[in-house]
């Protein structure tokens, strides 16, 4: 047996018995994983959008592992955010669980998440869409790690959009600010 310490997000919570439930988890050094954690009768659920440190239990041939010692380091606050903010991280969460392997370490996966999950709740509509396309920017940069981002497009605005994503890391992908409605959704229909 095995114990490691770690960060790591939920991508998918699995129910299964009245207070044992399996987490798919990335964590930034072990990649995509399967744990259990049996919850106590005051303890708090574990949410998809919380970025945790924690210990892992590990033995040799075993899927599903053990968690430990959990300590959350920040959520994503779903609270005053619009349903098609929340529903773009969710799809950041789904590409994450569909395109990245199991036990592959991408760190910059996990960095991307964790600067996604730590944007402020939006005070305004347009600052709500800019959330939104910086969600979307970010799974579009999470596919083409997964070396699944088609980088031709017939749309020029977008082709180039999508090159710079290529070409750049997440910091400089989400400064990106003058995308526009017409071109959001464009984006949108490429995940």
């Amino acid at each position: 047996m095995s114990i490691f310490k770690t960060s790591w997000v939920i991508i998918k919570i699995d129910k299964v018995w009245i207070k044992d439930f399996v987490y798919t988890i990335f964590t930034c050094d072990y990649g995509k994983i399967k744990a259990n954690k049996k919850l106590a009768s005051k303890e708090k659920t574990l949410d998809l959008w919380y970025i945790i440190n924690f210990e892992i239990e590990t033995k040799e041939n075993r899927n599903i592992h053990k968690i430990r010692n959990i300590k959350i380091k920040s959520e994503f606050l779903n609270k005053n955010r619009s349903f098609s903010e929340i529903n773009s991280y969710l799809v950041l969460l789904s590409t994450i669980l569909k395109k990245i392997p199991d036990w592959v370490p991408v760190m910059e996966v996990y960095d991307i998440v964790e600067k996604i999950t730590i944007l402020p709740p939006p005070s305004g509509e347009k600052i709500a869409t800019s959330i939104e396309i910086k969600q979307i920017l970010a799974t579009l940069k999470v596919i083409d790690i997964a070396w699944e981002l088609d980088l031709k497009h017939r749309n020029e605005t977008i082709s180039r959009i999508l090159r710079f994503i290529n070409a750049n890391k997440i910091d400089s992908i989400l400064k990106l600010s003058w995308i526009d409605e017409n071109t959001k959704k464009e984006l949108e229909s490429l995940l």
